[in-house]
Protein backbone atom coordinates (compact mmCIF):
# COMPACT_ATOMS: atom_id res chain seq x y z
CA UNK A 1 0.00 0.00 0.00
CA UNK A 2 1.33 3.40 -0.98
CA UNK A 3 2.55 5.57 1.90
CA UNK A 4 1.36 9.15 2.33
CA UNK A 5 3.72 12.16 2.44
CA UNK A 6 5.40 12.54 5.83
CA UNK A 7 4.04 16.06 6.34
CA UNK A 8 0.47 14.84 5.80
CA UNK A 9 0.94 12.02 8.31
CA UNK A 10 2.40 14.44 10.86
CA UNK A 11 -0.51 16.88 10.50
CA UNK A 12 -3.10 14.11 10.79
CA UNK A 13 -1.39 12.76 13.88
CA UNK A 14 -1.25 16.23 15.48
CA UNK A 15 -4.97 16.67 14.85
CA UNK A 16 -5.97 13.26 16.23
CA UNK A 17 -3.59 13.58 19.20
CA UNK A 18 -5.11 16.90 20.27
CA UNK A 19 -8.67 15.74 19.53
CA UNK A 20 -8.07 12.77 21.83
CA UNK A 21 -6.54 15.04 24.49
CA UNK A 22 -9.64 17.23 24.46
CA UNK A 23 -11.87 14.16 24.67
CA UNK A 24 -9.99 12.55 27.54
CA UNK A 25 -8.79 15.38 29.77
CA UNK A 26 -12.04 17.33 29.75
CA UNK A 27 -13.74 14.37 31.42
CA UNK A 28 -11.07 12.50 33.36
CA UNK A 29 -11.15 14.90 36.32
CA UNK A 30 -14.88 14.35 36.75
CA UNK A 31 -14.14 10.61 36.62
CA UNK A 32 -11.44 10.93 39.29
CA UNK A 33 -13.19 13.24 41.75
CA UNK A 34 -16.93 12.74 41.18
CA UNK A 35 -17.27 9.16 39.94
CA UNK A 36 -14.35 7.37 41.61
CA UNK A 37 -14.31 9.67 44.66
CA UNK A 38 -10.52 9.82 44.78
CA UNK A 39 -8.76 11.93 47.38
CA UNK A 40 -6.19 14.58 46.50
CA UNK A 41 -3.40 12.24 47.58
CA UNK A 42 -4.82 9.44 45.41
CA UNK A 43 -4.67 11.65 42.34
CA UNK A 44 -1.19 12.82 43.31
CA UNK A 45 -0.04 9.19 43.53
CA UNK A 46 -1.32 8.50 40.00
CA UNK A 47 0.64 11.50 38.80
CA UNK A 48 3.76 10.32 40.66
CA UNK A 49 3.54 6.86 39.03
CA UNK A 50 3.41 8.50 35.59
CA UNK A 51 6.25 10.91 36.38
CA UNK A 52 8.60 8.30 37.87
CA UNK A 53 7.89 5.92 35.00
CA UNK A 54 8.65 8.66 32.49
CA UNK A 55 11.98 9.40 34.17
CA UNK A 56 12.97 5.72 34.19
CA UNK A 57 11.81 4.90 30.67
CA UNK A 58 12.78 8.07 28.76
CA UNK A 59 16.38 7.09 27.92
CA UNK A 60 15.80 3.36 27.15
CA UNK A 61 12.87 4.05 24.82
CA UNK A 62 14.82 6.86 23.15
CA UNK A 63 17.72 4.50 22.47
CA UNK A 64 15.37 1.89 21.03
CA UNK A 65 13.90 4.48 18.68
CA UNK A 66 17.38 5.52 17.51
CA UNK A 67 18.67 1.95 17.15
CA UNK A 68 15.68 0.20 15.56
CA UNK A 69 12.97 2.46 14.11
CA UNK A 70 11.39 5.78 15.00
CA UNK A 71 8.28 4.85 13.03
CA UNK A 72 7.92 1.65 15.03
CA UNK A 73 8.45 3.52 18.29
CA UNK A 74 5.66 6.00 17.45
CA UNK A 75 3.30 3.18 16.48
CA UNK A 76 4.01 1.07 19.57
CA UNK A 77 3.63 4.14 21.78
CA UNK A 78 0.14 4.78 20.39
CA UNK A 79 -0.91 1.22 21.26
CA UNK A 80 0.14 1.64 24.91
CA UNK A 81 -1.56 5.05 25.23
CA UNK A 82 -4.78 3.72 23.72
CA UNK A 83 -4.72 0.67 25.99
CA UNK A 84 -4.24 2.87 29.06
CA UNK A 85 -7.25 5.10 28.43
CA UNK A 86 -9.64 2.42 27.21
CA UNK A 87 -8.87 0.41 30.35
CA UNK A 88 -9.21 3.47 32.60
CA UNK A 89 -12.58 4.36 31.09
CA UNK A 90 -13.98 0.84 31.34
CA UNK A 91 -12.60 0.07 34.82
CA UNK A 92 -12.66 3.30 36.90
CA UNK A 93 -10.85 1.80 39.91
CA UNK A 94 -7.92 3.38 41.76
CA UNK A 95 -5.66 0.31 41.46
CA UNK A 96 -6.39 0.20 37.73
CA UNK A 97 -5.57 3.91 37.45
CA UNK A 98 -2.13 3.28 38.96
CA UNK A 99 -1.40 0.47 36.49
CA UNK A 100 -2.68 2.43 33.50
CA UNK A 101 -0.49 5.34 34.59
CA UNK A 102 2.54 3.13 34.08
CA UNK A 103 1.18 1.85 30.76
CA UNK A 104 0.56 5.42 29.59
CA UNK A 105 4.15 6.34 30.54
CA UNK A 106 5.47 3.54 28.33
CA UNK A 107 3.51 4.98 25.42
CA UNK A 108 4.47 8.57 26.14
CA UNK A 109 8.18 7.80 26.29
CA UNK A 110 8.04 5.70 23.11
CA UNK A 111 6.55 8.68 21.28
CA UNK A 112 8.60 11.38 23.06
CA UNK A 113 11.40 12.50 20.80
CA UNK A 114 10.78 9.75 18.24
CA UNK A 115 8.01 11.64 16.45
CA UNK A 116 10.02 14.85 16.15
CA UNK A 117 13.13 12.95 15.09
CA UNK A 118 11.14 11.01 12.48
CA UNK A 119 9.61 14.08 10.82
CA UNK A 120 12.96 15.92 10.90
CA UNK A 121 14.55 13.00 9.05
CA UNK A 122 11.76 12.83 6.50
CA UNK A 123 11.41 16.51 5.58
CA UNK A 124 14.90 17.76 6.49
CA UNK A 125 16.01 20.12 9.23
CA UNK A 126 15.57 23.15 6.94
CA UNK A 127 11.81 22.55 6.58
CA UNK A 128 10.93 20.96 9.90
CA UNK A 129 10.36 24.28 11.70
CA UNK A 130 7.55 25.18 9.31
CA UNK A 131 6.05 21.73 9.75
CA UNK A 132 6.10 22.07 13.56
CA UNK A 133 4.43 25.48 13.36
CA UNK A 134 1.75 24.27 10.96
CA UNK A 135 1.14 21.23 13.16
CA UNK A 136 0.55 23.48 16.16
CA UNK A 137 -1.92 25.59 14.17
CA UNK A 138 -3.85 22.44 13.32
CA UNK A 139 -3.67 21.13 16.89
CA UNK A 140 -5.42 24.03 18.62
CA UNK A 141 -8.82 23.79 16.84
CA UNK A 142 -8.62 19.97 17.04
CA UNK A 143 -8.23 20.23 20.81
CA UNK A 144 -11.22 22.54 21.05
CA UNK A 145 -13.25 20.10 18.94
CA UNK A 146 -12.30 17.34 21.38
CA UNK A 147 -13.51 19.46 24.30
CA UNK A 148 -16.90 20.06 22.66
CA UNK A 149 -17.28 16.38 21.77
CA UNK A 150 -16.32 15.34 25.30
CA UNK A 151 -18.97 17.63 26.77
CA UNK A 152 -21.61 16.28 24.36
CA UNK A 153 -20.80 12.61 24.99
CA UNK A 154 -20.79 13.11 28.76
CA UNK A 155 -24.20 14.80 28.49
CA UNK A 156 -25.67 12.00 26.35
CA UNK A 157 -24.04 9.12 28.23
CA UNK A 158 -21.47 9.66 31.02
CA UNK A 159 -17.92 10.92 31.49
CA UNK A 160 -16.43 7.45 30.89
CA UNK A 161 -17.55 7.34 27.25
CA UNK A 162 -15.29 10.16 25.93
CA UNK A 163 -12.30 8.62 27.73
CA UNK A 164 -12.94 5.21 26.16
CA UNK A 165 -13.53 6.82 22.76
CA UNK A 166 -10.28 8.79 23.05
CA UNK A 167 -8.39 5.56 23.77
CA UNK A 168 -10.12 3.76 20.90
CA UNK A 169 -9.15 6.57 18.52
CA UNK A 170 -5.51 6.01 19.54
CA UNK A 171 -5.92 2.43 18.29
CA UNK A 172 -7.51 3.67 15.06
CA UNK A 173 -4.65 6.14 14.60
CA UNK A 174 -2.14 3.32 15.13
CA UNK A 175 -3.73 1.21 12.38
CA UNK A 176 -3.66 4.22 10.08
CA UNK A 177 0.04 4.80 10.80
CA UNK A 178 0.87 1.14 10.16
CA UNK A 179 -0.71 1.43 6.72
CA UNK A 180 0.39 4.88 5.60
CA UNK A 181 3.33 6.21 7.68
CA UNK A 182 6.60 6.28 5.69
CA UNK A 183 10.15 5.98 6.99
CA UNK A 184 12.62 6.55 4.17
CA UNK A 185 15.56 8.43 5.70
CA UNK A 186 16.15 6.55 8.94
CA UNK A 187 19.54 4.87 9.29
CA UNK A 188 19.64 2.29 12.03
CA UNK A 189 22.80 1.53 14.00
CA UNK A 190 25.04 -1.08 12.34
CA UNK A 191 24.72 -4.15 14.55
CA UNK A 192 28.01 -5.50 13.20
CA UNK A 193 29.98 -2.62 14.62
CA UNK A 194 27.92 -2.21 17.81
CA UNK A 195 26.71 -5.69 18.78
CA UNK A 196 24.49 -6.59 21.73
CA UNK A 197 25.33 -5.15 25.11
CA UNK A 198 28.22 -3.11 23.74
CA UNK A 199 25.79 -1.26 21.47
CA UNK A 200 23.69 -0.18 24.43
CA UNK A 201 26.71 0.88 26.46
CA UNK A 202 28.14 2.89 23.58
CA UNK A 203 24.81 4.62 23.15
CA UNK A 204 25.08 5.80 26.77
CA UNK A 205 28.69 7.01 26.60
CA UNK A 206 28.07 10.31 24.76
CA UNK A 207 24.99 10.89 26.93
CA UNK A 208 27.07 10.55 30.09
CA UNK A 209 29.74 12.90 28.75
CA UNK A 210 27.14 15.51 27.84
CA UNK A 211 25.50 15.08 31.23
CA UNK A 212 28.84 15.80 32.94
CA UNK A 213 29.28 18.91 30.77
CA UNK A 214 25.78 20.01 31.67
CA UNK A 215 26.45 19.60 35.40
CA UNK A 216 29.58 21.75 35.11
CA UNK A 217 27.63 24.46 33.28
CA UNK A 218 24.84 24.49 35.84
CA UNK A 219 27.29 24.75 38.74
CA UNK A 220 29.14 27.62 37.07
CA UNK A 221 26.17 29.66 35.83
CA UNK A 222 24.06 31.72 38.21
CA UNK A 223 21.30 32.20 35.66
CA UNK A 224 21.01 28.52 34.73
CA UNK A 225 21.04 27.60 38.42
CA UNK A 226 18.33 30.20 38.98
CA UNK A 227 16.19 28.71 36.28
CA UNK A 228 16.64 25.20 37.65
CA UNK A 229 15.56 26.32 41.11
CA UNK A 230 12.62 28.16 39.52
CA UNK A 231 11.72 25.04 37.57
CA UNK A 232 11.74 22.92 40.72
CA UNK A 233 9.41 25.22 42.68
CA UNK A 234 7.41 26.16 39.59
CA UNK A 235 6.55 22.55 38.80
CA UNK A 236 5.80 21.90 42.48
CA UNK A 237 3.24 24.70 42.29
CA UNK A 238 1.74 24.33 38.84
CA UNK A 239 1.41 20.54 38.85
CA UNK A 240 -0.41 20.77 42.18
CA UNK A 241 -2.55 23.67 41.02
CA UNK A 242 -3.46 21.83 37.79
CA UNK A 243 -4.95 18.90 39.70
CA UNK A 244 -6.29 20.58 42.82
CA UNK A 245 -7.94 23.50 41.00
CA UNK A 246 -10.21 21.00 39.27
CA UNK A 247 -10.98 19.35 42.60
CA UNK A 248 -11.84 22.78 44.03
CA UNK A 249 -14.31 23.56 41.25
CA UNK A 250 -15.95 20.13 41.41
CA UNK A 251 -16.05 19.79 45.20
CA UNK A 252 -16.28 23.30 46.67
CA UNK A 253 -19.06 24.78 44.53
CA UNK A 254 -22.68 23.91 43.92
CA UNK A 255 -22.34 23.89 40.14
CA UNK A 256 -25.53 24.90 38.34
CA UNK A 257 -26.81 22.42 35.77
CA UNK A 258 -26.61 23.85 32.26
CA UNK A 259 -29.11 22.60 29.70
CA UNK A 260 -28.85 22.94 25.93
CA UNK A 261 -31.15 21.86 23.10
CA UNK A 262 -30.33 18.40 21.74
CA UNK A 263 -27.65 17.81 24.39
CA UNK A 264 -29.95 18.20 27.38
CA UNK A 265 -28.44 18.56 30.86
CA UNK A 266 -24.66 18.91 30.64
CA UNK A 267 -22.19 17.01 32.79
CA UNK A 268 -19.89 18.77 35.26
CA UNK A 269 -17.09 18.52 32.70
CA UNK A 270 -18.63 21.49 30.86
CA UNK A 271 -17.04 23.82 33.44
CA UNK A 272 -13.60 22.37 32.83
CA UNK A 273 -14.12 22.43 29.07
CA UNK A 274 -15.24 26.06 28.96
CA UNK A 275 -12.27 27.10 31.02
CA UNK A 276 -9.83 25.23 28.74
CA UNK A 277 -11.19 26.94 25.63
CA UNK A 278 -11.16 30.40 27.21
CA UNK A 279 -7.61 29.85 28.44
CA UNK A 280 -6.54 29.03 24.87
CA UNK A 281 -7.88 32.39 23.68
CA UNK A 282 -6.34 34.20 26.67
CA UNK A 283 -2.93 32.65 25.97
CA UNK A 284 -2.97 33.48 22.27
CA UNK A 285 -3.70 37.14 23.03
CA UNK A 286 -1.17 37.31 25.88
CA UNK A 287 1.63 35.66 23.91
CA UNK A 288 1.09 38.01 20.99
CA UNK A 289 1.39 40.94 23.39
CA UNK A 290 4.66 39.55 24.77
CA UNK A 291 5.99 38.99 21.25
CA UNK A 292 5.26 42.58 20.23
CA UNK A 293 6.22 44.53 23.32
CA UNK A 294 8.81 42.55 25.33
CA UNK A 295 12.48 42.34 24.38
CA UNK A 296 13.44 38.91 25.65
CA UNK A 297 17.08 39.50 24.69
CA UNK A 298 17.40 41.69 27.80
CA UNK A 299 17.84 39.50 30.87
CA UNK A 300 16.63 42.22 33.25
CA UNK A 301 13.48 42.86 31.26
CA UNK A 302 12.66 39.15 31.07
CA UNK A 303 13.14 38.89 34.84
CA UNK A 304 10.85 41.89 35.49
CA UNK A 305 8.14 40.40 33.27
CA UNK A 306 8.40 37.07 35.10
CA UNK A 307 8.20 38.86 38.47
CA UNK A 308 5.02 40.59 37.34
CA UNK A 309 3.56 37.35 36.00
CA UNK A 310 4.19 35.49 39.26
CA UNK A 311 2.83 38.31 41.43
CA UNK A 312 -0.39 38.25 39.40
CA UNK A 313 -0.48 34.46 39.70
CA UNK A 314 -0.22 34.79 43.50
CA UNK A 315 -3.09 37.29 43.52
CA UNK A 316 -5.20 35.05 41.29
CA UNK A 317 -4.40 32.05 43.47
CA UNK A 318 -5.48 33.89 46.61
CA UNK A 319 -8.79 34.83 45.05
CA UNK A 320 -9.36 31.32 43.69
CA UNK A 321 -8.62 29.67 47.03
CA UNK A 322 -10.68 32.10 49.11
CA UNK A 323 -13.77 32.96 47.10
CA UNK A 324 -17.11 31.20 47.30
CA UNK A 325 -18.38 32.92 44.15
CA UNK A 326 -18.27 30.58 41.14
CA UNK A 327 -17.86 33.31 38.51
CA UNK A 328 -15.01 34.96 40.40
CA UNK A 329 -13.36 31.56 40.96
CA UNK A 330 -13.60 30.75 37.24
CA UNK A 331 -12.00 34.08 36.31
CA UNK A 332 -9.19 33.62 38.84
CA UNK A 333 -8.68 30.02 37.65
CA UNK A 334 -8.40 31.23 34.07
CA UNK A 335 -5.91 33.99 34.99
CA UNK A 336 -3.58 31.70 36.94
CA UNK A 337 -3.47 29.03 34.24
CA UNK A 338 -3.18 31.52 31.41
CA UNK A 339 -0.34 33.47 33.01
CA UNK A 340 1.55 30.23 33.61
CA UNK A 341 1.28 29.41 29.89
CA UNK A 342 2.42 32.91 28.93
CA UNK A 343 5.39 32.84 31.33
CA UNK A 344 6.62 29.43 30.21
CA UNK A 345 8.08 30.45 26.82
CA UNK A 346 9.80 33.46 28.46
CA UNK A 347 11.58 31.13 30.87
CA UNK A 348 12.44 28.71 28.04
CA UNK A 349 13.83 31.54 25.90
CA UNK A 350 15.94 32.80 28.78
CA UNK A 351 17.34 29.33 29.44
CA UNK A 352 18.19 28.69 25.78
CA UNK A 353 20.06 32.00 25.53
CA UNK A 354 22.38 31.12 28.40
CA UNK A 355 23.23 27.53 27.49
CA UNK A 356 25.82 26.64 24.81
CA UNK A 357 24.31 24.94 21.77
CA UNK A 358 26.38 21.77 22.07
CA UNK A 359 24.85 20.75 25.41
CA UNK A 360 21.56 22.65 25.24
CA UNK A 361 19.33 19.57 24.88
CA UNK A 362 21.11 17.87 27.79
CA UNK A 363 20.71 20.87 30.11
CA UNK A 364 17.04 21.28 29.15
CA UNK A 365 16.50 17.59 29.83
CA UNK A 366 18.20 18.01 33.23
CA UNK A 367 15.86 20.92 33.93
CA UNK A 368 12.88 18.71 33.11
CA UNK A 369 14.12 16.12 35.59
CA UNK A 370 14.53 18.80 38.26
CA UNK A 371 10.98 19.92 37.52
CA UNK A 372 9.76 16.33 37.80
CA UNK A 373 11.23 16.10 41.31
CA UNK A 374 9.42 19.28 42.27
CA UNK A 375 6.22 17.94 40.73
CA UNK A 376 6.35 14.73 42.76
CA UNK A 377 7.24 16.45 46.02
CA UNK A 378 4.65 19.19 45.63
CA UNK A 379 1.82 16.87 44.60
CA UNK A 380 2.39 14.38 47.41
CA UNK A 381 2.85 16.88 50.23
CA UNK A 382 -0.03 19.14 49.22
CA UNK A 383 -2.25 16.16 48.47
CA UNK A 384 -1.80 14.82 51.99
CA UNK A 385 -2.30 18.31 53.45
CA UNK A 386 -5.43 18.91 51.36
CA UNK A 387 -7.04 15.63 52.38
CA UNK A 388 -6.61 16.60 56.03
CA UNK A 389 -7.34 20.33 55.96
CA UNK A 390 -9.29 20.89 52.72
CA UNK A 391 -8.51 21.60 49.08
CA UNK A 392 -8.77 25.38 49.48
CA UNK A 393 -6.16 25.48 52.22
CA UNK A 394 -3.92 23.25 50.11
CA UNK A 395 -4.27 25.66 47.19
CA UNK A 396 -3.44 28.60 49.44
CA UNK A 397 -0.39 26.81 50.85
CA UNK A 398 0.83 26.02 47.33
CA UNK A 399 1.50 29.75 46.87
CA UNK A 400 4.54 29.36 49.14
CA UNK A 401 6.27 27.54 46.28
CA UNK A 402 6.20 30.79 44.30
CA UNK A 403 8.02 32.84 46.95
CA UNK A 404 11.54 31.46 46.23
CA UNK A 405 10.92 32.05 42.52
CA UNK A 406 10.06 35.70 43.11
CA UNK A 407 13.15 36.19 45.28
CA UNK A 408 15.43 34.63 42.67
CA UNK A 409 13.96 36.63 39.81
CA UNK A 410 14.23 39.84 41.84
CA UNK A 411 17.93 39.20 42.44
CA UNK A 412 18.51 38.58 38.73
CA UNK A 413 17.01 41.86 37.48
CA UNK A 414 20.37 43.65 37.56
CA UNK A 415 22.40 40.78 36.11
CA UNK A 416 24.11 41.63 32.83
CA UNK A 417 23.42 39.70 29.69
CA UNK A 418 25.94 36.89 29.25
CA UNK A 419 26.17 33.74 27.24
CA UNK A 420 29.08 32.03 28.93
CA UNK A 421 29.54 29.87 31.97
CA UNK A 422 30.57 32.93 33.97
CA UNK A 423 27.00 34.15 34.50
Amino acid sequence: MKKLPAETIYYIRCAVWELNSGLIFTSIWVLYFSVMGLSLLDVALIDIVITVSNLILEVPTGILADVYSRRLSVIVGGVFIGLAYVTMGVYPIFAVALVTGFVEAIGDTCVSGALQAWIADEVGTEQVGKVFLRGRQIAIPAYWAGIVLSIALAAWFNCQVPIVLGGAMWFALTIFLVLFMPETNFRRVDSATMPGRAALLRQFEPTLRLFADGVRLVRGSRIVMLLFVAQFFGMAFFSSFYKFSRANILQSFDLPVLTLPVLGALNENVWIGMREMLQGVFCLIGMEGVRRHIDLNQTGMAARVLIGVHILILVGLGVFAATGNLLLAMIAWLVVGGLQEIGSPITETWLNRHVPSGIRATVISMGSQVGALGQMGGSASLGAFGDRFGVRRALGLSGLFLVPILVLYARSVSWPRRHSQTD
